[in-house]
């Protein structure tokens, strides 16, 4: 039902500065269906959606990106604006839009050495329960807090991974 994909440069790329890697979420089924994009506390846990990116070394397989640990464990509060109906064949990048953040393992990933570096990207929407989307404060009560669970729970619960994307450095 989802489609995760990463694109990047056709070419090497000049030690120094971050690639230009962009994420790509797809509704590969045959409903609309709701799905948010990188919110704040998705990358480092804290939340769902969680994604998860990761950079290794091709030649040695060491890990040479992945999300920092949280610095602080409250992330701001789930809007309604921050999930968004996708129909069919509809596709968006999840670091733009409302609410949105850019997954920082990869922008902020500067090789000093040359080499093939991996890009990896996951998405699971799987939490328990839907409350673990809400956030951790300035959260809506009563009705309005029913409506967003309401949206929440039309996001399908899955994990997806993107295939790997090989990006050289010079």
């Amino acid at each position: 039902m989802l489609d995760l994909v990463l694109y990047g440069p056709g070419g090497p790329q000049p030690l120094g500065r971050p690639a230009p890697v962009r994420a790509e979420i797809r509704n590969t089924g045959s409903r609309d269906l709701w799905i948010a994009g990188v919110l704040d506390g998705s990358e480092n846990g804290l939340r769902w959606p969680r994604f998860l990116p990761t950079v290794t070394c091709v030649e040695d397989g060491g890990v040479v990106a992945r999300p920092a640990p949280a610095e602080d464990p409250l992330v701001g509060p789930l809007r309604p604006g921050d999930l968004r109906r996708l129909a069919p064949g509809e596709s968006f990048d999840p670091t733009t839009g409302p609410g949105c953040l850019p997954l920082m393992a990869f922008a902020h990933f500067v090789p000093q050495r040359p080499g093939r570096f991996r890009y990896a990207l996951s998405l699971s929407t799987e939490a328990a329960r839907p409350e673990e989307w809400l956030g951790g404060f300035g959260l809506p009560d009563g009705s309005e807090r029913e409506a967003l669970l309401a949206l929440v729970a039309r996001v399908p619960r899955t994990t997806v991974t993107a295939a790997p994307l090989d990006v050289e450095f010079r």
